[in-house]
């Protein structure tokens, strides 16, 4: 596996925000111990993060690429805000970014393509002995990662902390 890191400057074949160097500091800061297996499994990990991450959220980051469709992610970016309304540096990749990255990372290691699963909540019953599953009619079909939401929120908003603006003819 080769993993290109994206350095800030909007590299057109990065594949990955963070080195497994940075992923390993962060886990081991956390006490992360799933965060174990080879290089080449970690740096696997890594690129399906990115490419998820970028997937989930890239309609909802402000600003656009800093080398357009050139550049292989979506970051760095340029007149970026974050939900304070505070620019962010158009030469690096958010620390949001990053750890989110590193927290889907975590999870793919553990079970590869877990983070962009194919679902189908079309199924209203299933019955298997005395256990039986039934998901309700509104039930969407994905998972949710309650704690890079909760990271990227500081970047894309959620709810009443989202940057708001109004458009007025006068």
């Amino acid at each position: 596996m080769t993993i290109t890191v994206e350095d800030g400057t909007g590299l057109a074949d990065a594949n990955s925000y963070v080195s497994e160097d940075e992923a390993d500091t962060y886990a081991e800061d956390r006490g992360i111990t799933a965060w174990t297996d080879s290089q080449d499994d970690k740096e696997a990990a890594l690129v399906r993060a990115t490419t998820t991450l970028d997937a989930m959220y890239r309609t909802r980051f402000s600003g656009s690429k800093l080398n357009g469709r050139a550049q292989a992610l979506e970051w760095p970016r340029i007149n970026s805000f974050d939900y304070l309304g505070n620019l962010l540096d158009d030469d690096e990749v958010p620390i949001e970014v990053r750890d989110a990255t590193i927290e889907l990372a975590i999870r793919e290691l553990a079970d590869p393509g877990s983070t962009m699963p194919d679902l189908d909540r079309a199924v209203r019953s299933l019955r298997a002995g005395s256990v039986s599953i039934e998901y309700a009619s509104n039930a969407a079909a994905k998972t949710s990662f309650s704690i890079v939401n909760a990271i990227m929120s500081s970047l894309v908003g959620t709810g009443a902390t989202s940057l708001v603006g109004e458009a007025v003819r006068g």
